[in-house]
């Protein structure tokens, strides 16, 4: 599947079970959808032709989910084909991404993945139609919406048990268990959009076609909006004063702070800017005599050390303000990736943030600067990712979800 006889032949044990276990499962298919599927209705051509438009956009602006799997409003898109067409439609419009993607280059066709996604979406297709045809025969009727919300969740189990569940362990390697959290992880995101999926199959009754209009609104559009805002920007193309304003600000989030907090340790970021604290006695006093203000005075501070031994005045743990331990994070994580430096990734920086927690830098901060990196998308080709994510003040678990991807 991996493309080659000599890839075939590099394959464990272990995944040659997977591929057989998924091509026995697609294999499978054709007699169960002669034998047992309803009749496939392709008399709505024009909302099946939508349909694959939006397969083909939500696919790719998706949103990756912490275990490895990509949560997206596909298995909306997939209630709604199965509604109005049948499963052997809906099945034919969720694997337009596939084929899409393979005819313009952005991935390969014949690959274990998409076996595996074959074989899910055959399944999840066939079952969503078996409920429908058992307990809505007009699935458009307002009565239908709790079989229609049956229909899809059972179509997010059933897509999980056929596709992450065996490829997962069997070809990726990882623990089952890891999967059994990924199910946990895509319940309530997966219910969501089952919702609005069986919530547009109503509409389709009074709005016809007009009803995927609202779909895309509510469901589409929130997706791709998200994976533009979660493009990535390296940090080395700020100077490091910004650099550090900008994790300083991260930091402050993190950290759960107010938003008069969180004003405050940008003025003292930026009051660092404007007076560099060196630690030294004689400029502490000259630079707060010059300039009395809160902020200054914390900026001046930011040369004190954790554990006592820094300067310009001896200062230790909690005694040293909020404000300069975080910009001191800030500006020793900047000293490392902004432009003008070392320029490293972020994996390394926390190295070096670590190696000073406790001595010279607040470990707890230090661990807000580890679950700040945790949200953003780093990745070989961008180590170093400006923080981006919190800005859009979505929940945590989300902001980890976006950036798995």
């Amino acid at each position: 599947m991996e493309g080659s006889t000599a890839g075939v032949r590099g394959w464990s044990a272990r995944q040659r079970s997977g591929v057989a276990i998924h091509a026995a499962l697609v294999a499978l298919l054709v007699p169960a959808y002669v034998l047992i599927a309803p009749v496939a209705n392709w008399r709505e051509p024009l909302v099946l032709a939508m349909l694959a438009a939006m397969a083909v956009v939500v696919d790719r602006h998706d949103v990756p989910l912490p275990a490895g799997i990509r949560f997206d409003a596909l298995m909306a898109v997939a209630l709604i084909a199965v509604a109005a067409g049948g499963p052997l439609p809906a099945f034919a419009v969720v694997l337009v991404p596939m084929v899409f993607n393979a005819a313009t280059g952005h991935e390969r066709l014949l690959r274990a993945g998409n076996l595996a996604n074959v074989a899910a979406y055959g399944w999840y297709t066939l079952a969503g139609g078996l409920i429908l045809q058992a307990t809505a025969p007009d699935p458009t009727a307002a009565a239908a919406i709790d079989w229609l919300i049956l229909a899809g969740l059972v179509q997010q189990y059933v897509n999980w048990a056929v596709g992450p569940a065996i490829y997962g362990p069997l070809w990726l390697g990882r623990p089952f268990r890891a999967f059994v959290d990924l199910l946990y992880d895509t319940v309530a995101a997966g219910a969501v959009m089952v919702v609005i999926g069986a919530v547009s199959v109503i509409l389709m009754g009074p709005l016809d076609v007009f009803a995927l209009a609202v779909f895309a609104l509510i469901a589409v559009l929130p997706g791709s909006f998200l994976t533009y805002a979660a493009r990535t920007r390296p940090v080395a193309r700020l100077e490091r004063a910004t650099a550090a304003r900008r994790y300083a600000h991260a930091l402050a989030i993190q950290l759960g702070l107010g938003r008069a907090e969180r004003r405050h340790i940008v003025e003292v970021a930026d009051a660092a800017r404007r007076r560099p604290p060196t630690g030294e006695p004689m400029d502490y006093v000259i630079a707060t005599a010059g300039d009395p203000s809160r902020a200054n005075y914390e900026a001046q501070l930011l040369a004190e050390w954790w554990n006592g031994r820094g300067g310009p005045i001896g200062l230790r743990g909690e005694g040293i303000p909020l404000a300069a331990r975080v910009n001191a994070v800030a500006d020793a994580w900047s000293a490392l990736t902004a432009a003008g430096t070392p320029q490293i990734g972020h994996e390394e920086a926390l190295a070096h943030l670590d190696s000073a927690a406790g001595a010279r830098l607040d470990p707890a901060v230090v661990r807000a600067a580890h679950a700040v990196t945790a949200q953003e998308r780093v990745t070989a080709a961008e180590p170093a990712p400006e923080p981006r994510l919190h800005l859009l003040r979505l929940p945590e678990p989300l902001r980890r979800a976006l950036a798995a991807g």
